[in-house]
């Protein structure tokens, strides 16, 4: 009895001591919520901010960014660029602290929201935590988010659409007024996600890069959909299968009829819908334009595959024979944007073959965009169609092959095997100055269609009515696109009249 009453005396005076020695914070005061405030990085969710709500406010006194560390902390982008090895969590977390009242805001070095990879080549994610390293009440981990807010898509409707046989998830960004209604008659870019998201749900989609987002976030007024390809329909060998030829083809179908209805409700300007998509996407992208040529007013096709003709080295060994020499490439283009695709057609309820309007096709202007050291959609399959193209006669496309320097400086390691050298959308998505695809996509418009005369068009006008063009999709000022095609209208009236051209 008597030890007993010995240990309980030396227990209650260690712990008296422990209380005496503990910090005023001690208490664990509730933190009431935490928001995380993402974008869309070039590779994942990235997470900028945090807000988080305490029930006492005294907490969050003389709290200093020192006072917090941020581990597994790192960038989208899983190589880093300077090493060429798996990103490293960063040696700068970059926070900073505002406090007003019991709200505490603290900013960071953007980081993948999702974790950052194991080194392992497993693929898996080690979770991020914020620590704070003099009240542990204030340290946190994604678990404990109470909020995620992501800049766009936020603003982004998610809801299904069926037609040509087919129903398809999508995600639709519709631009706002100051009062909160949707603009209307405003530009449309149409994003075809690329083969790592085929099977995949659609909120992995719309973060697994800025197909969505990008547009929006270089200050373009415009309308962006996104649909969810929700069967595997591209593959290496895609080119010699029909079947999968029609399914992408379909799901084409599919999108052409909601860019349609959107034209149809007055939410899109149809003289200003433009298509883009990298590496699947890109190849489906240049299977929509061989479709529906008249729907678009300009296009993008980053890094393609080839469900057009073989291209790629990985497509020739699955058809079991040697790559074809690039002039042969140029000229099986040539031949197939001269040939069928397919289509749905409403009085069999089905996909059936239709000849391609190729005159209609060469007459929508294409970027075409690839690394030069791409592995895994080769190169040639941009080169090859911009020289078919070409030989066809069209003077509207561009093409921009980019070195491994220019894709460092955009974040994108040659390392590890060259890997991410395929990622050349970063790019395009993160690029808006003049003469970039993105700058230039959004100066073709419908509205600047003018016949050919014998007489060529001032350059000087062209180069006004483009700047116009470009203005308004920045601002969603439509009058303006109207009221030049009005004043065009009426000088080409003028002039017909006077010299009897016509133009």
């Amino acid at each position: 009895m008597k030890s007993k009453k010995i240990i309980a005396a030396s227990l209650g005076a260690a712990l008296s001591l422990s209380m005496l020695c503990m910090p005023v914070y001690a208490t664990s005061p509730t933190v009431s919520s935490i928001v995380a405030n993402t974008q869309v990085g070039d590779g994942q969710r990235e997470v900028s901010s945090f807000e988080i709500e305490v029930s006492d406010e005294s907490i969050l006194q003389n709290l200093t960014a020192a006072d917090f560390d941020i581990i597994n902390n790192s960038s989208t982008v899983p190589f880093d660029v300077n090493t060429g090895s798996w990103a490293e969590a960063y040696q700068d977390d970059g926070i900073e602290l505002s406090v007003s009242g019991n709200k505490l805001e603290m900013t960071v070095n953007p980081f993948c929201y999702a974790g950052i990879y194991k080194t392992d080549w497993s693929f898996q994610r080690l979770d991020w935590e914020v620590k704070c390293l003099t009240n542990d009440a204030l340290s946190f981990k994604a678990s404990d988010v109470t909020t995620v807010k992501t800049k766009v898509l936020d603003d982004t409707e998610r809801k299904t659409f069926t037609y040509a046989g087919l129903t398809r998830e999508y995600a639709l960004y519709l631009p706002k007024n100051a009062d909160g209604s949707v603009k209307k008659n405003v530009p449309l870019v149409v994003w075809n996600h690329g083969g790592g998201e085929y099977n995949g749900n659609l909120e992995d989609t719309l973060v697994a890069n800025k197909g969505l987002t990008g547009w929006v976030d270089a200050g373009y007024d415009v309308a962006v959909l996104q649909m969810q390809v929700g069967n595997e329909n591209y593959s290496y060998g895609a080119a010699e299968n029909e079947d999968k030829k029609k399914l992408i083809d379909q799901n084409n179908a599919l999108q052409a009829q909601l860019i349609k209805n959107l034209i149809n409700d007055g939410n899109v300007n149809k003289n200003q819908v433009y298509v883009a998509g990298a590496s699947s996407g890109g190849g489906a992208t240049m299977r929509f334009l061989m479709q529906y040529p008249e729907i678009f007013a300009g296009a993008i096709a980053c890094c393609s595959m080839d469900p057009i003709v073989p291209v790629h080295n990985q497509t020739f060994a699955v058809l079991g024979r040697e790559k074809d020499p690039f002039d042969t490439i140029v000229s099986n283009f040539e031949e197939a944007f001269q040939g069928n695709v397919y289509t749905w057609d409403e009085s069999t309820q089905s996909m059936v073959s239709k000849k391609i309007d190729t005159q209609k096709l060469l007459d929508v202007p294409i970027y075409y965009t690839h690394a030069e050291n791409d592995p895994t959609c080769n190169v040639d399959s941009s080169k090859a169609m911009y020289k078919a193209m070409e030989n066809m006669g069209d003077k509207n496309n561009k093409l921009s092959i980019w070195s491994d320097d220019e894709m460092k400086a955009v974040g994108i390691s040659n390392g590890m095997g060259g890997t991410l050298l395929h990622w050349s959308w970063v790019k395009v998505l993160n690029d808006n100055t003049d003469g970039s695809p993105m700058n230039w996509l959004f100066k073709q418009s419908k509205v600047e269609t003018v016949s050919k005369s014998e007489e060529k068009v001032d350059d000087k006008k062209e180069a006004t009515v483009n700047n116009k063009v470009e203005q308004s999709v920045k601002t969603g000022d439509n009058t303006m696109i109207g009221s030049y095609a009005i004043i065009m209208l009426l000088a080409v009236g003028a002039y017909t009249a006077t010299k009897k051209v016509i133009r």
